[in-house]
């Protein structure tokens, strides 16, 4: 009698060690479900951060709606690698890192590529950016000299006396916009004859012209300087609250990706 032999093949899974695939899905995944709420909290209102006059105030509402939202859009992201990743033959613990390796890639995707949409987006509106006493006073483009930023300090400069005809207001408006054009300098010959001019108009001495001018460029540059000053706290606090974010979304990728990947293989195990 002879005996049969049976040689079974071991089974290897259907699982990658590794797969950019993978990555790139659980990426789109975790920009999608971030920019849907991101653009949800948008819609009611809700900034990183809300600049005021003395300083931004940090961690508001919408910096809060921020880190959860990009933390719940990374774990979605994470989750659905560590369920699509598939058995190998492995040990628990090259389970766990082949997992954890494909949620952080999956994390690092969808950063760069976030970078590359904001990076795109700046430079389209390189040209637009910066700051001019134009953007402190808040005011808008118009046809008229009188009702745009330079025809309200025309109007500051010739109170308490007559709006002046058209031709003073025109070349006082000139030379202001060429002295503003300068970071808020007026050349010293455009501040002598801007100074008989607004003596003119205004009923004061050229000297009292000349000291209302110079007040009025104080004025402008001290607005200016607290806008950029503003400015600069607000890039600066929210660049480190999305970096903080971006670090916990890190750890919450690779997280759900492991915790994804032991919970397919508890339901194969109850399914055998």
């Amino acid at each position: 009698m002879s005996d049969t032999i049976v040689i079974a093949e071991e089974d290897e899974g259907t699982g990658r060690e590794f797969s950019w695939g993978l990555a790139f899905a659980g990426a789109v995944a975790a920009t999608a479900v971030t920019f849907f709420l991101l653009t949800l909290g948008s819609g009611f209102g809700l900034m990183l951060v809300r600049p005021t006059s003395s300083a931004p105030a940090f961690l508001s509402a919408g910096a809060i709606y921020f880190f959860i939202a990009q933390a719940f859009g990374f774990a979605v992201g994470g989750h659905l690698v560590g369920r699509l990743l598939g058995p190998i033959a492995e040990s628990h613990a090259q389970e766990e890192f082949r997992a954890a390796a494909h949620g952080f890639a999956s994390w690092a995707v969808a950063v760069i590529a976030t970078l590359v949409i904001v990076a795109i987006a700046g430079i389209a509106a390189a040209g637009n950016s910066g700051l001019s006493a134009a953007a402190v006073y808040g005011a808008t483009a118009a046809k008229s000299t009188d009702v745009t930023p330079t025809g309200y300090l025309v109007d500051r400069l010739f109170r308490p006396g007559s709006p002046g005809s058209e031709a003073a207001r025109g070349e006082a408006a000139r030379i202001l916009d060429a002295g503003l054009a300068r970071g808020e300098q007026i050349a010293p010959d455009d501040r002598e004859r801007l100074g008989e001019i607004v003596s003119r108009q205004a009923g004061l001495s050229h000297d009292a012209a000349l000291m209302r001018i110079d007040a009025m460029q104080v004025d402008i540059r001290a607005r200016t300087r607290a806008a950029a000053d503003t400015a600069r706290k607000v890039a600066s606090y929210a660049s480190l609250w999305i970096a903080f974010s971006l670090l916990f979304g890190a750890l919450v990728a690779t997280a759900a990706a492991v915790m994804a990947r032991n919970e397919d293989d508890r339901r194969s195990l109850l399914a055998v």
